[in-house]
């Protein structure tokens, strides 16, 4: 598995190409109230970065990347086959905790002082984009348990 954490492997190179189109693409159709949303917030970067990703984000990653696959990318099993309970997505490991990194990115981009507010939309679309960077995989419960240990 350690292909999917290497950016010059075939499957990493393919995934982030499809996922960014699928981005680009899905911006311009989607209505969602977490992108939408005219909330700011203040304070420290980490602890914004924490709050968001206490729900906000990882909600908004299953609506976004509403992918439409069937079976996993290592195993090929599909939902009801070999204890497979579900499929799932999964951000790749080359971040330390992907989703809080990707929002302390995109946070970074807004980012004036702690005092200066930002818009929690706003942070979440810059953090959507910042998955242009890293792939998300579909795989199975199984694959995802072994990928993330």
């Amino acid at each position: 598995m350690e292909y999917l954490n290497n950016p010059e492997s075939e499957i990493y190179k393919k995934i982030l190409e499809k996922q960014k189109s699928f981005i680009t693409t899905r911006f311009s159709l989607i209505r969602n109230r977490y992108l939408d949303d005219t909330c700011c917030v203040v304070g420290e970067k980490k602890v914004i970065a924490k709050h968001l990703n206490q729900g906000l984000a990882q909600n908004l990653v299953q609506t976004f990347f509403n992918f439409k696959y069937t079976t996993c990318l290592i195993c090929r099993g599909k939902k009801g086959e070999n204890n497979i309970r579900q499929l799932e997505r999964a951000h790749c490991n080359i971040l330390s905790d992907p989703r809080y990194d990707l929002l302390m990115l995109a946070i970074d981009d807004l980012w004036v002082d702690n005092i200066t507010p930002l818009g929690s939309g706003d942070i979440l679309k810059l953090f959507i984009k910042k998955h242009e960077i890293c792939p998300i995989y579909y795989l199975c419960n199984i694959c995802h348990n072994k990928y993330d240990n």
